[in-house]
């Protein structure tokens, strides 16, 4: 059965839970590993690839359209918007009837940590990263480790590295990943010096 003509059947649940569980369990989500807590509005909207990790209490609001890209890993609490209301009215305040759909494009491979927003019109390009609690208001280059509120870039992944491992293919899996192995690390960041 075609994912376009499954999707349709999923939609006639009349029960948005049963709906979803019936959507993330036997739907048109194969090969990822989506949390039940993620709400997903306006799913029909939504394009996946493969291999995609979507963390606990995630909010995909996708009415303006929402791509993933494979091997997307996304932490717990993730806000993506894809619609803005339209605060220029000249009818209402703070805002009128009318909203505006811009679409959201995350490359394959990315890694957006915990709490991270991302705002409506954004493109985060293959290989990007975004830090813990960034909001997204700008799109975000190939490659580019970007940080605050809004983002900035703070560096960038190691591009000789990233073109070597994905030209032989080594995007991780959930297989490949799923034995954590932990590192010590014994250091501080020092933000406040004192007595200097």
């Amino acid at each position: 059965m075609g994912a376009r003509i499954k999707d349709a059947l999923i939609n006639l649940i009349p029960i948005k839970k049963i709906r979803q569980k019936v959507r993330f369990e036997h739907g048109t989500f194969p090969y990822n590993s989506i949390s039940k807590s993620v709400h997903i509005g306006m799913a029909k909207n939504l394009k996946l690839g493969k291999y995609i990790f979507i963390g606990d209490n995630g909010r995909l609001c996708c009415e303006g359209g929402l791509e993933i890209g494979s091997y997307t890993r996304i932490g717990l609490g993730v806000l993506i918007v894809t619609s803005n209301h339209n605060y220029k009215s000249d009818k209402f305040i703070p805002f009128d009837e009318y909203d505006y759909k811009q679409k959201v494009v995350i490359g394959k491979n990315c890694w957006l940590g915990a709490r991270v927003t991302v705002c409506p019109g954004v493109r985060i390009e293959e290989g990007a990263i975004v830090a813990t609690g960034s909001v997204v208001t700008k799109s975000v280059p190939r490659c580019a480790i970007v940080g605050g509120n809004p983002a900035k870039i703070i560096g960038f992944r190691d591009i000789d590295i990233y073109n070597k491992l994905e030209k032989e293919g080594k995007s991780a899996t959930f297989n490949d990943v799923k034995d954590r192995k932990w590192i010590e690390v014994n250091a501080h960041k020092d933000y406040l010096k004192f007595g200097d």
